[in-house]
């Protein structure tokens, strides 16, 4: 950015593997729109795939890296799109539920409502595997990313309380454990324990955690959003209408801490899915048979959004 004292956030929010390969091509689109690079921002925050993107960013992976992966054409890429994130279909779940402590402080009025049923899911029991390789090949394993401020959101199953891996006031674990806590998705994956504390997805409390910026000497944040959207959108099918209930909730959200940042003073560049892109994604956001097509028409909504 031009004077030094303006400092540049970039949020990249949850979203499974129709996200990512969103925020993919959000992300290429604003790279050529604002003459950036996504690296050189001064705050990485994110939260499940997200946190992906963010641990690849802060260890200096390109954007250009990742839109050539996601188009097949990377040679050097030791992710496989088809089979890393282990299908459309979560494996059978364990016995046990994911965190019972949410649902608990859920019932007594002291968490949201969605963020306390998750906690009466199944414990997930998804491989991780791919996601612990993926980030140990861009930094050595047990370290951390080297760009300063690499925040990568998670949440304590016992408190609720969100918690930005890689900030000063945040347990200190390797990258990959972090990316593997942020992606816990419940019923899905499985929570990540580490020193004593068992930690989840950080999209069951914010999508985006945006409002972590607040407080901070950030002047401008852009925020890509995956799971919200303010496009008119009734479809038919009774998976999708759940899936756009679910999205309206987070679309709540990230208004809110959007409109929080923007009364502190911080302008916000706000990015998610169109009309078009809905229709790409579908209802199961989890499901790597639409990632290209996801990828294709985020390509070019979001180049087309640039150019109006």
């Amino acid at each position: 950015m031009s004077p030094q004292s303006e400092k540049r956030a970039l949020v990249l929010g949850c979203g499974g593997v129709a996200g990512a390969a969103w925020s993919i091509a959000a992300l290429a689109s604003l790279e050529q729109t604002l003459g950036w690079d996504a690296r050189e921002a001064d705050v990485l925050i994110g939260t499940s795939a997200g946190a992906v993107l963010a641990a690849l960013l802060g260890a200096g992976v390109s954007v250009a890296q990742m839109v050539a992966s996601q188009r097949g054409e990377a040679t050097d890429c030791i992710w496989d799109h088809d089979t890393a994130t282990g299908g459309a279909l979560p494996p059978l779940p364990g016995l046990s539920l994911t965190a019972l402590p949410l649902l608990r402080k859920g019932l007594r009025g002291q968490l949201p409502a969605l963020t306390a049923l998750v906690g009466a899911l199944p414990r997930g029991q998804a491989d991780m595997t791919p996601f612990t390789a993926l980030i140990d090949s861009v930094v050595p394993a047990g370290a951390w990313a080297p760009h300063p401020a690499t925040w990568i959101m998670a949440v304590d199953a016992d408190s609720g309380e969100r918690l930005a891996l890689g900030r000063s006031d945040a347990p200190t674990l390797p990258l990959s454990t972090a990316v593997c806590a942020s992606y816990a998705v419940p019923g899905w994956c499985p929570p990540v324990t580490w020193q004593g504390r068992t930690l989840l997805d950080g999209g069951i409390v914010s999508p985006v955690s945006a409002d972590m910026l607040l407080g901070t000497d950030v002047t401008e944040a852009i925020v890509l959003a995956p799971m919200a959207s303010s496009s008119p959108d009734r479809p038919r099918h009774p998976a999708a209408r759940i899936e756009r209930r679910v999205r309206r909730y987070m679309t709540a959200i990230v208004d809110r801490e959007v409109a929080a940042l923007e009364t502190a003073g911080i302008r916000v560049i706000r990015q998610e899915p169109g009309a078009e892109d809905l229709q790409a994604i579908g209802y199961n956001m989890m499901d790597p048979r639409r990632r290209r097509r996801v990828f294709d028409t985020a390509v070019r909504t979001c180049f087309q959004r640039a150019a109006v």
